[in-house]
């Protein structure tokens, strides 16, 4: 039986902290008021995974718990990979939950069983996964928000990531302070040897997933190779410079986003309707750049599982929006996607019949 919230609340209150944990929790509160991450009273579902940046964005709103009211339920998925480490690593973070008096709600699945037959990765399945776990959980229990342990080097990691797939501004942002308007990131403009050393100081252990140093995972090949390469020979700040990017990144996304928004109102187009009419006068006379946005918008609306839409397709459409040719012309895309020029106009729609196998944009006239 763990011993009262309120009493772990007191005692982590009052302790004598070094230079080092107030300036993280100074970060991490201003983090919070400038991404408008908590307000007062919320009620928040925290990842708990075991390792360091969980432990670490779990006692940070411990101690943050009484100058925002906050409530705290912490949650921990199995992912059933890792046998007994699995387990004694969720026996862990069960009784590390219950030292601060913060019920732990926990869960096993079968990643490997899941993955069969469904094209993506352990990673790809895991994530899945993982915020489906997050978001009924959240639910079931009435929390408002959800925090992951998201930290800089992680947010360093993601931008490179998608750097090498050769992603636009949507996936060069990288991981965003919130989402959704309730998974938040609190840790996001702290660094993995911060978190280390706050923890260090506060006294606190943690679980190291052994999966984490593998590099079968290109995540970890990053992290453990390219980056200190970078850091080694090109710049010794590049984390925080990647970092940078990534909210520089975000901020002129959300402005196109945000234009994007208002022009498809000004249109009365709302994107996922069954037909959406693009007038081709006005949109050829864009800029290029809000050409695109425009189309990736309406064809991931119109997509019947939402992804699948990528830089050939967007292209294509792009083509045919533009070309000369008078006769009716169209495309037909993954997802059950048909977009048709007739005229002034662009059609984007669906079709009934069975989904294109190829991804390649298949042009009919």
């Amino acid at each position: 039986m763990g011993r009262p919230f309120c009493e772990a609340v007191m005692e982590g209150k009052w302790r004598i902290r070094s230079h080092q944990v107030l300036s993280m929790l100074k970060t991490v509160k201003k983090t919070i008021t400038d991404c408008l991450l908590l307000e007062r009273g919320d009620h928040v579902l925290v990842a708990v995974s075991g390792g360091p940046d969980s432990v670490a964005l779990l006692w940070t709103l411990v101690l943050l718990s009484l100058e925002y009211q906050l409530r705290l339920t912490t949650a921990h998925l199995n992912h059933g990979l890792r046998g007994a480490e699995a387990q004694k690593e969720e026996r862990f973070v069960q009784s590390l939950c219950a030292g601060m008096g913060i019920n732990c709600i926990s869960k096993t699945v079968d990643i490997r069983m899941l993955q069969k037959g469904r094209g993506k990765s352990l990673e790809e399945v895991g994530r899945e996964q993982r915020y489906r776990f997050l978001d009924e959980t959240a639910q079931a229990c009435g929390a408002k928000k959800i925090a992951t342990g998201h930290q800089r080097d992680d947010q360093a990691e993601t931008v490179l990531i998608n750097l090498l797939r050769g992603s636009g501004l949507e996936g060069l942002k990288g991981i965003v302070p919130v989402r959704e308007g309730r998974i938040i990131r609190p840790l996001l403009h702290v660094g993995r040897a911060e978190i280390l050393e706050f923890l260090n100081h506060e006294g606190l252990t943690y679980f190291i997933d052994s999966s984490n140093s593998s590099p079968h995972f290109l995540r970890n090949r990053i992290r453990h190779q390219l980056i200190p390469e970078l850091t080694a020979r090109y710049n010794p700040g590049i984390v925080r410079g990647l970092s940078r990017t990534a909210e520089i990144i975000r901020r002129e996304d959300d402005y196109l986003q945000d234009t994007v928004g208002q022009i498809l109102g000004r249109w009365g187009i709302v994107p996922g309707e069954t037909d959406t009419l693009l007038p081709l006068a006005e949109f050829i006379d864009m800029h290029a750049a809000l050409q695109g946005r425009l189309i990736k918008c309406l064809l991931e609306a119109t997509s019947q599982s939402g992804n699948g839409v990528g830089y050939r397709h967007i292209e294509a459409v792009l083509a045919l929006a533009r070309s000369s040719c008078r006769r009716k012309a169209s495309l037909d895309l993954p997802g059950l996607i048909r977009v048709a020029k007739e005229g002034s106009v662009l059609r984007i729609g669906r079709v009934n019949s069975r989904p294109v196998r190829s991804d390649k944009p298949k042009k009919m006239v």
